[in-house]
């Protein structure tokens, strides 16, 4: 009876020492808390933006402008050879729709109409229309740290590309030649706060380089104008509201 009980007792001690290793080995195989983590992408997320970047946006929301719509007016004034032959175009009508796509940079496309006129051999009058489709980026200067007269004036910078449609209307000789050209521009601009965030007045000055094919044509030599080589000067004053 005695060498049973030492039987049994020893039965149920090796089963407790068995379910004691179990438990023990499941413990040792669970990960250890900053270990195995790590190696898993997303329990330990990192966000991509800074507290900096983060709070440029949610000031961006706030404070910033979204759309914008110019309408100006202003001149065309041609230098160079072709400034001996093209008078000043007044008043130039522009439309530009704009998109900022952070308080810094901006990207606009836009239409512009000037006429210009010239009497000169062998064609006698001449009247020409100037349509210009464009596309422009736009940077405006950081301002924090200059004058508040500086500040209010807020100054960019403005570059692009355009096409530009040409149609010269020879009076004298009846006859109608329609042209385009590719052009590059540049130059600076102010824009004043009339309403803060809703409407500003700009001012603009650039100059633009077209590619007219027959810029190296001698056809006004007989009016002592060798080419129609020359750059064009622009300045456009414009009402912009922001949306």
């Amino acid at each position: 009876m005695n060498y049973l009980r030492r039987r049994i007792g020893l039965i149920l001690f090796l089963c407790c020492l068995a379910g004691y290793s179990s438990s023990s080995r499941a413990a040792e195989e669970q990960p250890q808390a900053g270990s195995q983590d790590l190696a898993n992408p997303f329990s330990d997320f990192v966000p991509f933006e800074d507290e900096y970047d983060i709070d440029e946006d949610e000031r961006f929301m706030y404070f910033g402008r979204f759309f914008a719509l110019s309408l100006g007016t202003g001149m065309h004034k041609f230098g160079g050879n072709i400034g001996k032959l093209y008078n000043t175009a007044l008043p130039v009508l522009d439309f530009k729709l704009i998109y900022f796509f952070d308080f810094r940079l901006a990207g606009q496309i836009g239409i512009s109409s000037a006429s210009h006129a010239f009497t000169a051999d062998p064609n006698g009058s001449v009247e020409v229309s100037l349509l210009r489709i464009n596309a422009d980026m736009k940077y405006y200067f950081d301002t924090k740290n200059v004058g508040a007269a500086i500040t209010m004036t807020n100054p960019y910078a403005v570059a692009g590309v355009s096409q530009t449609f040409r149609s010269q209307a020879f009076q004298t000789l009846g006859t109608v030649e329609k042209d385009n050209a590719f052009a590059v521009s540049g130059g600076l601009g102010m824009e004043f706060a009339l309403k803060p965030r809703k409407t500003s007045l700009g001012i603009e000055g650039r100059l633009h380089k077209i590619f007219f094919r027959d810029r190296y044509e001698q056809t006004y030599q007989l009016s002592d104008i060798p080419d129609t080589t020359g750059d064009m000067y622009s300045i456009i004053t414009s009402v912009i509201w922001f949306f």
